[in-house]
């Protein structure tokens, strides 16, 4: 199997169970482990859309994962800004 195989599962497990977890109400939008595994999973399918390149699916991916960074970073600036106000 090719590291870009093991990318594509490893990305697609990440996806579904960040899914699953948000849809089961175990985790919000809010929650980093949601984002975390949106930002890891969408950039592993883009990584593994690369070879060979399948456009559609790496800029889907590509902009999916930087979602997935926006909302770490905005937990985080949220979170430090509850904390200063407390």
């Amino acid at each position: 199997m090719s590291a870009m195989v093991i990318f594509g599962l490893i990305a697609s497990v990440a996806l579904l169970f960040a899914f699953a977890m948000l849809n089961l109400g175990k985790w919000t939008v809010d929650d980093y482990p949601y984002q975390i595994l949106n930002f890891i999973g969408a950039g592993f399918l883009a990584a593994s859309a690369a070879t060979p390149f399948n456009a559609g699916v790496f800029f889907t991916e590509l902009i999916w994962s930087l979602f997935g960074l926006y909302g770490i970073i905005r937990i985080y600036l949220d979170r430090k800004k509850n904390t200063a106000q407390s």
